[in-house]
C-alpha cells in the first residue's frame, strides 16, 4: 500500500470520525464502507493495510448508530427511485447524483452484511429503473459522462458494478 493510499485512508477515517461527533450515522458509516472496500480489495499490501483492516473492523456500530443509518439508507433507497421515476430525459448532474447514492447505498450494504450478517433495506430496489433510464439514447451520454465523474469524484479505488 502506497503513502499515498495511506494518507487517503487516514483522511477517510478522520472524516469518519468528525462525522461520528456530529451524529451523522449514514455519511459515517459510509466512510468506514469506503475504508473496508478498499482494504478487501486484492493486492492490498501488508502490514499497512493489515494495520488498517484491523481499525476498521474494529469499530462497533450501536444500536442507535445502525438505526440511524438504517433510515436514512431507506430514505435515500425511496430518493432515488422517486428520482428516476419522474421522466425519461436526465441531465449529468441527475444521473451523478444516482450513481452517486446507489454506490453509498451499495457500500453501506456490504459493510452492514459483513457485521450483522443481513441487511435491513433493499439497496438494489431502484437498480431496474436506474439500468433503464441509462440506457435511454438521450441519457447515455450523460450516464456515461456521470459514471466516470462519481468515480474520480471518489477520489480512492471503490470497488462497484456501477463503475465498470
Amino acid at each position: 500500500m502506497s503513502d499515498m493510499s495511506e494518507s487517503l485512508l487516514q483522511n477517510r477515517w478522520t472524516e469518519y470520525q468528525r462525522l461520528l461527533e456530529v451524529c451523522a450515522s449514514y455519511a459515517a458509516l459510509v466512510r468506514l464502507a469506503e475504508m473496508d472496500n478498499i482494504l478487501s480489495q486484492e493486492g492490498a499490501t501488508w502490514p499497512i493495510s493489515h494495520e488498517w483492516a484491523l481499525i476498521v473492523q474494529k469499530e462497533t456500530i450501536s444500536d442507535e448508530m445502525y438505526r440511524k443509518a438504517l433510515a436514512e439508507a431507506e430514505q435515500n433507497v425511496s430518493r432515488l427511485k422517486r428520482m428516476l421515476s419522474v421522466g425519461t430525459n436526465f441531465t449529468y448532474e441527475e444521473m451523478l447524483l444516482a450513481i452517486t447514492l446507489r454506490v453509498e447505498l451499495q457500500l453501506l450494504a456490504e459493510l452492514l452484511l459483513k457485521r450483522r450478517g443481513a441487511i435491513e433495506f433493499t439497496p438494489d430496489l431502484a437498480d431496474e429503473d436506474l439500468r433503464e433510464v441509462s440506457g435511454y439514447s438521450q441519457n447515455v451520454s450523460a450516464f456515461r459522462s456521470a459514471k466516470a465523474a462519481a468515480k474520480r469524484n471518489w477520489g480512492i479505488s471503490i470497488r462497484s458494478s456501477w463503475f465498470e
